[in-house]
């Protein structure tokens, strides 16, 4: 495997504010796939998901990869959990102006963008790929998607610990119910003993289905491909 770049420092524009991202450009050369990150309710005081390391290793595998700071937009460092769901809208906007700039990155591959977050991240890659036809992939661990009359989702990995209180694993099951009523491809796993923060030793095996679904779905290499 290639190694990754340092991440260099972005930004683009949302609602009259200035957006910060974090940017992993890929070990190869040419247009790449691109994979947006989006962190939790925690910020990036806390980032969950091993996100700046997961950027680090996607990157040498070949894709671009960015993590924008979509806090910004609102002024936040962290939310509680009851100040998430009034949010939200402006934060799915905020990411839906994170793929036009993704999309116009020189190295970036425009018609190959895919999402992935943890927690109130995975909620934003759920709700933002239901709306925008240009996120080809979804990976979302701890995840919900609530609104109703969705009519595209494109191929999904669900992630979730089975005694998660925080996002009830029901929560899971209502996504995987969308996506078998609109036919949409999917992965599913439900880690039995595990809650909304995977362990070490279920992180481990969430990175070889992500590995496993990107291969599938997303790959960094396709026929064709300029590198």
């Amino acid at each position: 495997m290639l190694e990754a770049s340092a991440a260099t420092r972005g930004s683009y524009e949302s609602g009259g504010k200035k957006i910060l991202v974090d940017v992993y450009a890929p070990a190869k050369r040419g247009k790449r796939p691109a994979i947006i990150l989006l962190h939790g309710s925690g910020g990036l005081l806390f980032p969950g998901f091993d996100l700046r390391e997961r950027a680090r290793d996607l990157s040498a595998q070949g894709y671009a990869v960015f993590l924008p700071h979509f806090f910004n937009r609102t002024g936040h460092f962290m939310v509680r959990p009851s100040g998430v769901h009034e949010n939200l809208p402006v934060w799915t906007s905020t990411v839906r102006d994170a793929v036009t700039y993704v999309a116009a990155q020189p190295n970036v591959d425009a018609s190959r963008i895919g999402l992935m977050g943890h927690s109130l991240g995975a909620y934003l890659a759920l709700g933002t790929a239901a709306q925008d036809n240009r996120v080809d992939v979804v990976i979302e661990a701890a995840g919900a998607l609530d609104r109703g009359g969705i009519k595209r989702m494109p191929p999904t990995l669900i992630l979730h610990g089975a005694k998660d209180k925080t996002v009830p694993v029901a929560k899971a099951e209502r996504v995987e119910s969308l996506l078998q009523g609109l036919g949409a491809p999917y992965q599913k796993h439900i880690y039995p003993d595990e809650a909304h923060t995977l362990s070490r030793a279920a992180m481990r095996d969430a990175d070889q289905r992500i590995q496993r679904f990107l291969a599938k779905y997303f790959p960094a290499n396709r026929a064709g491909a300029r590198d």
